[in-house]
């Protein structure tokens, strides 16, 4: 049996050692969170495409390892295979998520209307988006370019009326976190413009 004193000096060690892993807890630095931005005046100038119909997002999917906040990144000269992501970077939420704010932000900006999740009314479209890449490539150490891919289907009340895959690459202005949200908030900004005159095109044939 431990003597009172032996028992005390225990006490002591594990209270000291539960302090310092509490210390080193807390001394490791917070995730950076990032989103892709407000739509800004310049944006909606871009595009305004006339006769915007009404509209439902009905889906915004994506791969598993897409459907959390990791910010991910590739190294093309290493292993374009593998998808890394950054440690003290995050989403504030996940890409789908989004690029669904961001693109029904955009709708509304270019004249359109949002509707519920009932596609009912008539000439009313939904949206089906399913992402299947949005990352940051590294071509070597110094760039970099982030990448959107993602295939959109329109449905009227109850067809299949268009479907088409999107791509969009735009150069980082600089090798690293921040240089890749500014990359994918622009591709983003630039996908969802070539979006808006894609439904445009296609209202009539819901």
């Amino acid at each position: 049996m431990l003597k009172r004193s032996h028992l005390s000096l225990f006490s002591l060690l594990v209270v000291c050692c539960w302090l310092l892993f509490g210390c080193a807890i807390n001394s490791q630095p917070s995730a950076t969170l990032y989103d892709l931005g407000p739509v800004s005046s310049a944006q909606t100038n871009k595009v305004f495409p006339p006769d915007m119909p009404l509209l439902v997002i009905s889906r915004v999917n994506a791969p598993s390892w897409l459907r959390n906040t990791m910010m991910y990144y590739r190294q093309a000269q290493v292993n374009d295979q593998q998808t890394l992501f950054y440690t003290l970077s995050r989403w504030s939420m996940p890409p789908p998520e989004l690029f669904r704010d961001h693109l029904e932000s955009r709708i509304v900006a270019a004249g359109g209307v949002i509707e519920g999740t009932r596609a009912n009314k008539a000439g009313q479209l939904r949206l089906i988006v399913h992402i299947e890449d949005f990352s940051q490539y590294f071509q070597d150490d110094s760039t970099s370019e982030g990448r959107i891919a993602l295939r959109v289907s329109i449905f009227g009340k109850d067809r299949l009326v268009a479907q088409k895959s999107f791509f969009h690459k735009v150069p980082a202005p600089s090798p690293d976190a921040p240089g890749g949200v500014q990359a994918l908030s622009v591709a983003a900004d630039e996908v969802i413009t070539e979006i808006l005159h894609w439904i445009v095109e296609n209202r009539q044939a819901g």
